[in-house]
């Protein structure tokens, strides 16, 4: 199950933010093995946020992963979101942060895998 979480400083209205639960649905399939049937995503919009010491248009997306995902992979995945949320956002690309972080192992159903 990967696990998307979007801090951003920008409010969306409802619709920009079924746009980017959808655009992320989509764009997990880049990722060998997972899909929107299995993604989790938290959007946090409308956040304080700071960037080189002052207030501002800003993003961090953090994507957890279940095992290793191919760096091809995930290059073309960063780069497909953070286009995207840039113009869906209204957000400087030079202003959001993407990172991953690659889980060897992941509770899931009852159960550790």
């Amino acid at each position: 199950m990967p696990y998307i979480q979007i801090s951003m400083s920008e409010k969306l209205d409802d619709k920009k933010i079924e746009s980017l639960k959808a655009m992320l649905g989509e764009k997990i399939a880049l990722l060998p093995g997972k899909s929107e049937a299995v993604l989790m995503i938290q959007i946090d919009d409308g956040k304080t946020m700071f960037f080189a010491g002052e207030a501002g248009k800003c993003a961090m997306v953090q994507v957890h992963l279940y095992k290793e995902s191919p760096k091809e992979a995930k290059a073309l995945f960063s780069s497909e979101v953070l286009k995207s949320l840039s113009e869906m956002a209204d957000l400087p690309i030079d202003r959001i942060f993407l990172n991953f972080a690659e889980h060897s192992e992941w509770a899931t159903r009852g159960s550790l895998k």
